[in-house]
């Protein structure tokens, strides 16, 4: 009877174990086919440009979805490009806007020597102290408060092209009012007062201050704040199962870190596009993020079930601030290409298993499929409505 037992117990965990790497293999292999993908749609850009320089080439030569390029030698490359959606193209479009970042803290060059030769720590390494980096940015937000910085229309550096472009973004604009049509639409706010007080003040807040100014900051703010409710949840699911509370959601944390991955990048192309330029912003954004991070931990031990609507709240306004910019500036972000960030982003980043997983709505309905916003970003236009789309996620 005990070996009986033993074996319908080896049973079980060799059963389990084969579960589990069939999981695992089945994630591999998705992860190898989008790289595939990936190579093989950044090849096509290649494809045009030789039927370019051989006009006796054969249709027969290229893909049958590219056959019109052979009868196409009138037109640029960059027109060509233009003809078929794919990874290659999105990348083509893409174009630097000349900013600095002002919010990556501080330089490569800071980093303790002891590490500098380590391949180990090739390209980042480990952050200093936080008495050298705290200095270290008080001296530079002090300078920066001086204006030290230099405007970016007198930066030297800048070519013609991205003065043009830092140009036309500032020409862009966000009505505040229009917003708050959006989301009187969608009906009165189901919740409880002790998160709509909050939630009232601090989207009139955005309204008083940023009303008139660079819509960019605005949405550098909000990205900054945005991360903040799964840096919250993280540390509390974790808090939870340190103290053997409750580990029934511990998958959750993985989906959360990718939810924080995606408002991360949402970040890097606001300040790709000066976000982040002004001192102001910056102080604004990082202290409102901390003390939302803070309330956000509070609430979670009242009730995670309001710390979750409260920020589900905050998301369903982010959707209707960027759907206000788009339909506002249709016509002007079509012509504005997109931003190196966001190349990066929705193009390569989307052979990272991480990229699908904050995608909710796709995950509960599988034929819906993981949204790609890569494979067909033209324009500015393309870049806000895929970050509208993953708010909505």
């Amino acid at each position: 009877g005990v070996a009986s037992k033993q074996l319908d117990e080896n049973a079980k965990k060799k059963k389990v174990a084969k579960d589990a790497l069939k999981k695992l293999l089945e994630r591999q292999q998705r992860d190898v086919q989008q790289t595939l993908d990936l190579i093989k749609s950044l090849d096509l850009e290649d494809e045009p440009t030789s039927s370019l320089s051989s006009p006796s080439s054969s249709p027969n030569n290229l893909h049958s979805n590219h056959t019109t390029f052979t009868n196409s030698s009138s037109l640029s490359i960059d027109q060509l490009l233009k003809t078929v959606p794919t990874i290659a193209t999105s990348v083509a479009s893409g174009a630097d806007y000349g900013f600095l970042s002002r919010s990556e803290g501080c330089r490569f060059s800071a980093i303790d020597k002891a590490y500098l030769n380590d391949p180990r720590f090739d390209g980042y390494g480990p952050p200093g102290n936080i008495f050298q980096l705290g200095s270290q940015q008080f001296m530079r937000n002090l300078r920066a408060m001086f204006h030290e910085y230099r405007e970016e229309e007198d930066n030297p550096s800048l070519t013609k092209r991205q003065r043009e472009l830092q140009a036309k973004l500032e020409e862009l604009t966000l009505n505040s009012e229009a917003i708050w049509e959006r989301e009187r639409s969608r009906g009165e706010i189901v919740a409880p007062w002790i998160i709509k007080i909050p939630y009232f003040v601090l989207c009139y807040f955005l309204d008083v201050v940023f009303e008139g100014k660079n819509a960019f900051s605005r949405f550098f703010l909000l990205e900054t704040v945005a991360r903040m409710p799964y840096f919250s949840y993280i540390t509390m699911l974790h808090l939870y199962e340190t103290l053997g509370f409750w580990r029934r959601s511990s998958d959750v944390k993985r989906i959360h870190f990718a939810e924080e991955w995606n408002e991360f990048h949402h970040l890097l192309i606001m300040e790709s596009l000066g976000g982040d330029q002004p001192y102001w912003v910056r102080f604004l954004s990082q202290h409102s993020a901390l003390a939302y991070y803070i309330g956000l931990c509070i609430l979670w031990m009242l009730s995670p079930s309001l710390s979750y609507k409260f920020s589900e709240m905050l998301e369903t306004h982010a959707v209707d601030t960027y759907g206000q910019f788009i339909d506002e500036n249709e016509a002007k972000l079509k012509e504005l290409p997109p931003s190196l960030a966001a190349i990066e982003y929705y193009t390569v980043g989307v052979s990272d298993p991480m990229f699908g997983e904050y995608q909710t709505a796709s995950v509960s309905d599988p034929e819906r499929g993981i949204r790609k916003s890569g494979t067909n970003l033209q324009s500015l236009y393309d870049v806000f409505v895929a970050i509208r789309n993953d708010e909505g996620d």
